[in-house]
């Protein structure tokens, strides 16, 4: 048996545990700093200094316990978080949901308002029906920013989107053929137009739309440019060019002008979209006449007469090519433009009255009078002598009842009868009295004009009165016209002018009475005159008091008028501009 050995401990062994016992020590913290508030006031008494915890230094750094404890949520908290990130994605969902169905909605019952408003061909595909409306939207002046005035360049961006979609073969375009192989080119304009042939009426119709608000859009933007980008537009005053060298700066807020190389111009020229409708085969006779007749009124804005009185004869040729004889002399003579007193009436069509009219407003406006006055005498005539036409059906009444209100919503509106074609016979309708007046204002302001005695001066007033007095009889007396605003407008228009006529020829007419009176009294041998016819001066100025008279009751009339049209029209703005969209 191995014998019992006492071991011996070392110093520096025993120092080493010393240190290490006063290192642990010195790390834990005194007892009395963590006693609960309660123990340290009920401390023991005989204790050497006050058991505080402040006295005590706190640590250096914190323990992983303090910092899970700091860091802890409790389960009530963590309740709260889950329920409240629920509910706010809940509601989040719902409300981007409720405010998308609101937009759709809302999108969908404005295009229902915009078709009715402006009926679109059904055969056409969504985005070329929603690019055509829109591009009719923008025609309302109070539908756009700057209230008053139409934007002319969304329109025509609007309807050239349309139009490439219906030219386009694989999109709304399929049917469509150029007239010869590789198409018809105009010098200066490009190519012409396409065979309609295949394609329905309604389609036809749309698509002659599209190009005459084109080309009415295209004589607004006329001058202006933009950059291919098309998202900015500048007016002519602010591009430099030959007709402008010193233009206008930009405003703060705007955009300067882009160099030349980015430059292009914002709408290809009105010709383009007249010719294309004249030179289209499938068009109608009313249709290519009034392209051939607008294009004509731009060359006349633009002051050549000479070009503007050739489309104006165009015009008169297309209309005349839709009569049923191959000889058109019968019916207007082909070089004074005069309708013939011993046409038949059913030679007598609304193309050819409408486009001779056009014509002898022309001449009239060139102060070719003797050319003119013969050409409104004839289709005064003409108009006088066709025969009544028959009366209006009425009108289906819609339902009103709520039932009745949503199926009309649901089904989609019917396309509205075509035009006539303008080859029919032309008949003498109420509405069309404001025509008559309007041709017997213009004969007796030239007859008043060229007349070299009091007889052809009295003529001439005696026309205008008449013309004032058919303009108030079809205000008055054709229910159709009461109920229209749009012919309402046009008669009182009719009225003004006449009114505003007579009331210059009366000036004119007591001016010469008051001249012819002062002669007379004061020549030489007024007492010898007076001797020989004693009333002769008593009756002049008796003539000089009446003209006087009528004009000055003229003058008011024409006030009262203008005011009213004033008033109306104020009242009318007010009525749409109260409304968010006007139709």
């Amino acid at each position: 048996m191995r014998p019992q050995t006492n071991r011996i401990r070392l110093a520096g062994r025993s120092i080493r545990n010393a240190q290490n016992a006063l290192s642990v020590e010195s790390q834990c913290p005194r007892q009395f700093s963590h006693r609960p508030p309660r123990l340290l006031l009920v401390s023991h008494r005989s204790l050497p200094r006050p058991q505080l915890p402040f006295l005590y230094p706190s640590g250096a750094y914190l323990s992983n316990a303090q910092l899970s404890r700091l860091f802890s949520i409790s389960v009530n908290q963590k309740k709260f978080i889950k329920e409240t990130a629920r509910e706010t994605v809940k509601w989040t969902l719902l409300i981007f949901f409720a405010t998308s169905c609101f937009s759709i909605a809302s999108l969908g019952i404005l295009s229902e308002r915009q078709e009715r408003a402006f009926p679109s061909p059904h055969e056409w595909s969504l985005i070329t029906r929603f690019r055509f409306r829109r591009g009719k939207w923008w025609q309302v002046p109070e539908n756009n920013e700057d209230e008053g005035f139409p934007n002319w360049a969304r329109v025509y961006d609007e309807l050239e989107h349309a139009l490439k979609r219906l030219e386009n073969a694989d999109k709304d375009g399929a049917g469509l053929q150029d007239q010869e192989e590789g198409g018809i080119l105009v010098p200066g304009v490009g190519k012409a137009g396409y065979d309609l042939t295949a394609k329905s009426e309604e389609w036809r119709q749309g698509y002659y739309e599209v190009l005459i608000g084109m080309a009415t859009a295209a004589e607004r933007l006329e001058g202006w440019v933009t950059t291919k980008s098309r998202r900015y537009i500048w007016a002519p005053e602010f591009v430099p060019s030959p007709t402008n060298p010193r233009p206008k700066a930009t405003l703060p807020s705007q955009l300067p002008i882009p160099n030349e190389e980015d430059r292009i111009p914002a709408s290809d020229i009105p010709e383009t979209f007249y010719l294309k409708i004249i030179t289209t085969n499938g068009f109608t006779t009313h249709q290519r006449m009034t392209a051939a007749l607008g294009y004509a009124d731009w060359l006349a804005f633009k002051k050549l007469p000479d070009s503007a009185e050739e489309m104006y004869k165009w015009a008169l040729d297309i209309a005349l090519s839709g009569l049923s004889i191959p000889d058109h002399s019968a019916v207007i003579d082909p070089k004074s433009h005069v309708l013939s007193s011993t046409a038949p009436k059913e030679l007598i069509t609304p193309n050819v009255v409408f486009a001779a009219t056009n014509l002898a407003t022309f001449h009239a406006s060139q102060g070719r009078i003797t050319t003119a006055l013969p050409m409104l005498v004839s289709l005064l005539r003409a108009r006088l002598a066709a025969d009544p036409a028959p009366p209006k059906p009425l009108a289906k009444p819609q339902d009103s009842s709520f039932i009745g209100t949503v199926l009309s919503l649901l089904h989609e509106p019917d396309y509205p009868a075509l035009p006539p074609t303008g080859n029919e016979a032309l008949l003498r309708r109420a509405e069309d009295r404001c025509e008559e007046a309007a041709l017997k204002s213009y004969i007796g302001e030239i007859l008043f004009a060229v007349a070299d005695s009091p007889s052809g001066r009295t003529q001439g007033l005696s026309w205008v009165r008449d013309a004032v007095s058919t303009a108030k009889t079809a205000q008055l007396d054709v229910p159709s016209i009461q109920s229209n605003p749009t012919l309402r407008k046009k008669c009182e228009q009719c009225e003004e002018v006449g009114l505003e006529a007579w009331g210059k020829m009366m000036t004119y007419l007591a001016a010469e009475a008051r001249e012819r009176q002062d002669s007379l009294e004061s020549s030489v041998t007024k007492k010898l005159w007076w001797k020989l016819w004693p009333g002769a001066t008593q009756k002049l100025r008796e003539e000089v008091e009446d003209r006087e008279g009528e004009e000055e009751g003229v003058v008011m009339r024409l006030n009262k008028l203008r005011a009213k049209m004033l008033k109306e029209e104020y009242e009318d703005m007010d009525r749409k501009y109260a409304r968010t969209f006007v139709f």
